[in-house]
């Protein structure tokens, strides 16, 4: 045996080097793929918001707090408006506050009680630009409150992703 050939000591090390690099490789590549994902589909803040109440009726349009950014979708999952113990109080999809009074359409989700609504995937769906506003109609104020509160969550995705988030993609 020469000094050469190592006595096949530096094949088996290159194999181990190797097979070691895989599993380095398997491992780096499913603890990227939930990093991943979360990126493209993850939850983000409603709110918290308060409608100032004048005379019984208040409108609240933030789109900094209240619509997606460039490039993103939201999906509301669940909204909460409390405060209140008579009145309407409606969440547009679209639309703009003018004036101090809303003007224009989308759709509207009412809540004709305060509580908690849970909403299914992609029934409240807001593209990019599109602002939640609140308009609140005959309100009564909760003793020690001085608006309408409401919050909630909603998946926040790219754009790109809606196809994947209906379950349209295979």
């Amino acid at each position: 045996m020469g000094e050469q050939d190592g006595g096949g000591f530096g094949v088996a090390a290159a194999a181990v080097a190797m097979i070691g690099q895989k599993a380095a490789d398997r491992y780096n590549d499913r603890m990227a793929k939930p990093q991943s994902n979360f990126e493209v589909l993850h939850q983000v803040p409603v709110g918290a918001i308060q409608v100032p109440i004048s005379g019984g009726a208040g409108v609240f349009q933030m789109n900094d707090l209240l619509m997606p950014k460039a490039g993103y979708m939201w999906s509301i999952r669940r909204l909460t408006a409390s405060g209140y113990t008579a009145g309407s109080v409606i969440a547009f999809k679209g639309g703009a506050v003018v004036g101090g009074a809303y003007t224009g359409g989308g759709d509207p989700f009412p809540f004709s009680a305060g509580g908690s609504a849970t909403i299914g995937r992609a029934e409240l769906l807001l593209d990019q630009g599109d602002p939640l506003i609140i308009v609140c109609t005959g309100i009564t104020l909760s003793a020690g409150f001085a608006g309408v509160q409401i919050n909630g969550a909603a998946d926040c995705f790219e754009r790109w992703y809606l196809p994947h988030y209906l379950g349209m993609h295979h």
